[in-house]
């Protein structure tokens, strides 16, 4: 069985040759083709993504570089060339940590045909918990398993209201469990299921919900969806470069979090990004969440 394994990538250019490192060194088998989807980098990811392309440490790696288009067309556009009958979708600023960790999230995926959908165990690289899947259908609403709600259950207003607490000390991340969503670090399934549910949902583009909506579509299908915790991603936000059309200032700021951010705690950190309106707190960022919320509300 052929694996398609497709990655979407913009302006990762910090942390592609570590992505591509770790991909290779901890995926030895089974067969599996790489399916690399470039939207118009302005950094030197293409360069960097061609010189893999052409080393031969991939015996099957496919780069296609497109025009800005957002990752959801890119996405799309990688379904489209996948042969596979799984595909794992990854993402260029998350690096699989765990040797062999294909053979065992596919061995899980073949567990039980009900399974539609397999996520892993998803950390930032600061060592906070990022998602051990996603809790949606619920009287708490949508946010990240293992993390702790800042909102009251009645009154939230953002899904990324949220303490991340540190991996090492969370709860939920060890074992295996049935999920409502998942984030797209990291997530199998089939390509005909895929298929079924339409691809990915130009309704949340600007990215913000896709992958979330696409677990759900596959629940709609009556396919389950899995935290599968065996794997683990880290999430190096603080590698890549601003996706956007971004100031130079934002190009800076972002320089400068790779350079010395390490060095402070996280508190200061988000201190610093609330001040400074970036990231979660930016207002732009704000505004898509709630648009999402609203579509997936009509």
């Amino acid at each position: 069985m052929t694996v398609s394994l497709i990655v979407p990538n913009k302006n990762n250019e910090p942390v592609l040759d570590l992505f591509l490192r770790k991909l290779r060194d901890n995926t030895p088998a089974p067969a599996f083709e790489l399916i690399v989807v470039d939207d118009g980098s302005t950094d030197r990811s293409r360069e960097i993504l061609r010189r893999w392309r052409d080393s031969g440490e991939f015996e099957r790696f496919k780069l296609i570089e497109r025009e800005s288009s957002g990752i959801i067309a890119t996405l799309n556009a990688a379904l489209a060339e996948a042969a596979g009958e799984i595909v794992v979708r990854l993402d260029g600023d998350a690096t699989i940590e765990t040797p062999g960790w294909l053979e065992r999230m596919l061995a899980f995926y073949r567990s039980d045909e009900r399974i539609g959908v397999v996520v892993g165990r998803i950390v930032f690289d600061s060592g906070h918990v990022h998602s051990y899947g996603m809790n949606i259908v619920g009287p708490e609403g949508v946010h990240d398993r293992g993390t702790k709600l800042t909102e009251p259950v009645g009154r939230r207003t953002l899904d990324i209201a949220v303490e991340r607490p540190l991996a090492t000390e969370g709860e939920a991340g060890d074992a295996i469990a049935e999920v409502d969503g998942a984030i797209g670090c990291c997530t199998m399934f089939s390509r005909e299921l895929a298929q079924r549910i339409g691809g990915f949902d130009r309704r949340y583009d600007p990215v913000g919900f896709e992958d979330f909506d696409f677990a759900l579509g596959a629940r709609r299908l009556d396919r389950k969806v899995f935290f599968f915790p065996e794997v683990e991603v880290v999430h190096r936000l603080t590698l890549r470069n601003p996706r956007s059309d971004s100031s130079r200032a934002e190009w800076v700021l972002w320089r400068l979090r790779r350079r010395i951010g390490g060095r402070f705690p996280q508190r200061v950190r988000n201190a610093v990004a609330r001040a400074a309106k970036l990231g979660d707190h930016d207002p732009e960022r704000i505004a898509l969440l709630r648009r999402h919320y609203a579509s997936w509300r009509e």
